[in-house]
């Protein structure tokens, strides 16, 4: 397939535009991939942030067809967290990146100031743009601009300020937060923008991976606005004619194509048969007394606590939200035209389970209101929110064992972080843990003392830090890191798990964090049934990241793909072994960046997995946990990694 590359060498402000075709590039991983493996063979890079880490962001070959979920916008670059080459998306945002005229950008070396790249299509010709703004201003805007904090103030100030470039055009703005400046979790932030004013409830992120930290310390580039008036054409069947779209789809299932997205998606829009809609509304009924709870501390809670608990996050939380948020209809979706929408809202401010549950429950926030502290304030700071919600429930449990002061991390209270308080004094304690959380997201993305600082550097790393400085704190053979939960990579890489106990969310993958892995919760297979489950899901979630389409289409839109490339692009897709051939070489990569799989190195998910087994009603594996867990749990991973490494043909073994 042929692709409209625009690179862009920021040391030189050199701007060049190519077209680019080579067999076996279907999507921008591909394309990335091959960047990062053959041209600029960044698994040399010691340091994360080396401008040679190119950013590679851009929109999927069916962005421009009428069909819904087809523009998610996909950034791909070298992840500082997790080591290899990471994949993140943001919806929507393709829908306005398409009129620019170009699939790809590639953003190469370092500018010496904070710069605005404005990207612009009149309809006949690209314009590239890269406009300075002193670090100083931006850490002023960051702080405050027009009542607003972060990544909501610069989105502000830069409409304010670029409006003008996009004249009667359809435009849009990601940007990044202090978080990006400061942490490796930095995430890349953007909202849908209607006649120049922020959509409410459409905010949508390039998070995992640390996004906006490599956009903004390897390039620093701290926004890039798009729009424009170029029209996609496609070299065979017409996909934005929406007579020829119908007949594909409805070619493959059989079925009127609008009746067919209605039944796929009906979990994200409003299922009538819980009365609610969207990940927050369907998850918490679904997960019961198995919703991760104060720093994944499950395990240790006795299930007839974990389901009162859950009674209280459903009052306080869940029906809450289904009278602010449900009941109302304050639905939108992420900027492109789809009947989905999916994103709900209350009060000013976005609802969505991966967020609201990390910066929530897992962190001892139980109340809907309370939520809207510490999620905001992680959000405005311009957050990963899983990453940062997995970090803050971490330093949360930590201070309130005394293992951390308040003051060393620039808090101003002790947090209630047991299993009482949010039984008896559910507000109480939500109040109180969602200031706190919101306090440490502010210092940490500041670096405003030693150890938010070291914070930043997420989990493990900080780990290995404290360990050394407060080793009087500690018991004999105790680490810091055995209150996190996380999974390692190689020496140095973690990534934070998505909220779910899930024991396919702990496994060292080529790409974790994500949905490359069955996360199913409350389930425990045996290692080779879990390994060809993660392989499967897998290899389907490399296509919707591959070619830039929502995941929440994935019931109706993963058997059409392949007709899709067939008749829009004339490409016979072989769609399994392509997917099998870039993990592939994502797992070749990471082993050549020194990061393979290893065992976990914090007792908190080895206990994750262990009482897993027993919670899950795998009698087999629970009786061996229970003799040596420590050895039981390095026999289950050495056999799931096995597994995987046999379906795909490599050694991605410990």
């Amino acid at each position: 397939m042929r692709f409209s590359v625009l690179k862009i060498n920021l040391d030189e402000k050199k701007v060049e535009s190519e077209e680019f075709e080579r067999e076996g590039i279907y999507g921008i991983i591909d394309y990335a991939l091959y960047l990062h493996d053959e041209v600029y063979k960044t698994y040399e890079l010691k340091n994360p942030y080396d401008p040679r880490n190119v950013m590679v962001f851009g929109k999927g070959p069916f962005a421009g067809s009428v069909l819904p979920g087809s523009h998610r916008m996909t950034f791909v670059y070298r992840s500082p967290q997790y080591g290899g080459v990471f994949p993140s998306t943001m919806g929507g945002a393709a829908y306005q990146f398409q009129r620019v005229g170009v699939d790809f950008v590639v953003l190469e070396g370092k500018r010496e100031k904070p710069t605005v790249i404005v990207l612009s299509n009149d309809g006949e010709n690209l314009n590239v743009e890269l406009h300075e703004i002193e670090l100083e201003k931006v850490i002023e805007i960051w702080k405050g601009y027009k009542g607003e904090e972060g990544v909501y103030a610069l989105t502000q100030y830069l409409i304010d300020n670029f409006h003008n470039k996009f004249d009667g055009m359809e435009y849009r703005i990601a940007c990044v937060g202090p978080a990006s400046l400061n942490t490796h979790m930095g995430a890349v932030f953007s909202q849908t923008l209607r006649n120049g004013k922020r959509v409410v409830g459409s905010e949508d992120w390039a998070a995992r991976g640390g996004t906006g930290s490599v956009l903004l310390r390897a390039h620093n580039v701290v926004a890039v606005i798009f729009g424009g008036r170029a029209k996609r054409k496609f070299p065979k069947g017409d996909i934005s004619n929406i007579t020829v779209a119908k007949q594909i789809v409805e070619g493959v299932h059989k079925k009127p194509m609008n009746e067919v997205i209605s039944e796929k998606t009906v979990k994200y829009k409003y299922n009538p048969k819980l009365n609610t809609g969207g990940t927050f509304g369907g998850n918490y009924p679904a997960e019961g007394d198995l919703v991760p709870i104060l720093n994944w501390q499950m395990p240790y809670i006795p299930k007839e606590d974990r389901i009162k608990i859950h009674e209280n996050i459903m009052k306080y939380y869940w029906e809450p939200f289904n009278k602010e948020a449900i009941e109302p209809k304050n639905w939108t979706n992420c900027g492109e035209p789809c009947p989905v929408v999916c994103k709900k809202y209350a009060n000013g401010h976005h609802i969505e389970y991966e967020p609201r549950e990390a910066n929530g429950p897992l962190s001892g926030v139980i109340t809907l209101r309370a939520s809207d502290v510490s999620v905001h304030a992680v959000d405005a700071m311009g957050f990963d929110a899983i990453s940062f919600g997995g970090t803050a429930a971490w330093v949360l449990e930590l201070v309130y064992r005394g293992l951390l002061k308040p003051e060393e991390v620039g808090i101003s209270d002790k947090p209630e972080f047991d299993k009482d308080s949010l039984l008896l004094k559910p507000v109480e304690t939500s109040e109180k843990n969602a200031k706190l959380v919101a306090e440490l997201a502010r210092r940490v993305a500041f670096a405003e003392t030693e150890i938010a600082k070291i914070i930043g550097e997420g989990i493990r790393r900080a780990s290995e830090v404290l360990d050394e400085k407060f080793k009087d704190r500690l018991s004999y053979g105790e680490s810091f890191k055995d209150y996190g939960v996380y999974t390692p990579l190689g020496a140095n890489g973690e990534m934070v798990p998505t909220m779910y106990w899930a024991i396919g969310n702990y496994i060292p993958l080529p790409i974790q964090g994500r949905y490359w892995t069955f996360y199913q919760f409350g389930v425990f297979l045996e290692p080779e049934e879990l390994a060809n489950k993660i392989v499967a899901s897998a290899l389907n979630e490399y296509w919707y990241d591959n070619v830039g389409w929502c995941r929440f289409h994935r019931g109706w839109a993963t058997p059409v793909l392949r007709a899709l490339f067939m008749e829009a692009y004339g490409e016979n897709v072989d769609m399994e072994e392509q997917a099998k051939k870039t993990i592939r070489k994502l797992v070749n990569f990471l082993k050549k960046a020194g990061y393979e799989p290893v065992f976990w190195d914090s007792m908190r998910v080895v206990d994750l997995i262990a009482k897993g087994a027993e919670e899950f009603g795998n009698e087999r594996w629970a009786d061996q946990f229970k003799k040596d867990k420590v050895v039981t749990a390095k026999e289950y991973l050495r056999r799931v990694l096995a597994e995987y490494s046999r379906i795909l043909g490599v050694d991605w073994t410990l």
